[in-house]
């Protein structure tokens, strides 16, 4: 039976999902914030380590960990694993993509692009047979640009983008919209990244009143804790530019949606993005829902839908693991 020490910050019903799909020759260890006398027992007994950036890898946790062959590092950087510690001691590293993570930034960046674009009012009025001009052919210079005089249209480029909370889907979604060109990529976590990993990714630390006092577009990719519940409120939501955009993908508990509503149906905000919320699922007289009948209010909302259509495919956090254990090449070897 192989031992694997799997360093989380995902919540129960998330750390039993993954349990259930692991292989059946493993036993998995699932720690969210061990005490140092846990953690060096487990580490004692593994022979394999999964780290989604729950605490560094380093020399002193390297030497507790005598049977050690593997770390997996479920995400796109390894900045605080020692890699040189590791590959003296011949013990393998792998860098995952997490396919949600992936997908929930790309749902993301089709929602900015949605929102910026006025994608609603303008599909809209593409449709709508009334106030219509008498049509011509369209060749090299005959064409109606914009036959509906559609205002606010508008695109990424030199916007200021702020997104808080930003783990893994932060990441990935910073990494798409960096070729758009905006003006700056603002973000907030606990814990700042390091300076280079600020610079691979084109990101600047800003705090959270900061982020929401300087940015067109916040995107709140919260995680749910006592800290954050219902945390982006009338208060945040006020420092933020008239016009201003917000999208929402994190934890549904950390927005107060009636607030949002509020914003928008006065004319504050310009366009919002919902995809979770505080009680799902979402019911047919919220306020949300009221405002995206009418597609004038840039309002798009899907249903807890951004990672993706069905189960995550909890198998996927062992596919490394698998060939490891399998004798093959892993595909996303660091060193």
């Amino acid at each position: 039976m192989t031992e694997i020490l799997w360093l989380t910050h995902r919540g129960e019903r998330h750390q039993s999902a993954a349990k259930k799909a692991a292989p059946p020759n493993v036993r998995v260890t699932m720690r969210r914030d061990p005490t140092p006398d846990d953690l060096h027992y487990h580490l004692s007994q593994a022979k394999i380590v999964v780290s989604e950036r729950n605490g560094t890898i380093d020399h002193t946790v390297l030497e507790r960990a005598p049977h050690l062959q593997l770390i997996v590092r479920l995400g796109s950087m390894a900045y605080d694993i020692d890699l040189a510690a590791c590959q003296a001691l011949g013990i393998r590293v792998s860098r995952q993509p997490v396919m949600s993570s992936i997908l929930v930034a790309e749902h993301l960046v089709m929602a900015l692009l949605s929102l910026l674009k006025n994608f609603n009012a303008i599909q809209s009025a593409a449709i709508d047979p009334r106030n219509l001009p008498a049509p011509a052919r369209t060749d090299e210079d005959t064409f109606r640009y914009n036959w509906l005089q559609i205002q606010n249209i508008g695109g990424v480029m030199a916007q200021s983008i702020a997104i808080v909370g930003m783990g893994e889907i932060g990441v990935e979604l910073a990494r798409r919209l960096r070729p758009f060109a905006p003006q700056s990529l603002l973000y907030y976590k606990r814990t700042p990244y390091p300076h280079h990993v600020e610079t691979e990714l084109g990101i600047t630390y800003a705090e959270l009143e900061t982020c929401f006092e300087a940015a067109d577009v916040v995107i709140n990719l919260l995680p749910y804790s006592p800290q954050t519940d219902l945390l982006i409120d009338r208060k945040l939501l006020g420092l933020m530019r008239h016009g201003g955009y917000f999208l929402h993908a994190g934890s549904g508990s950390t927005v107060h949606e009636a607030d949002v509503a509020e914003a928008v149906h006065t004319g504050w905000l310009a366009g919002v993005a919902f995809d979770t919320y505080e009680y799902e699922p979402l019911q047919a007289d919220h306020p949300l829902v009221t405002l995206a009948r009418n597609p004038e209010n840039n309002v798009i909302l899907t249903p807890h839908v951004a990672a993706g259509s069905g189960r995550p495919n909890r198998r996927g956090d062992y596919a490394e693991i698998e060939r490891f254990l399998n004798g093959e090449p892993l595909r996303y070897q660091v060193v």
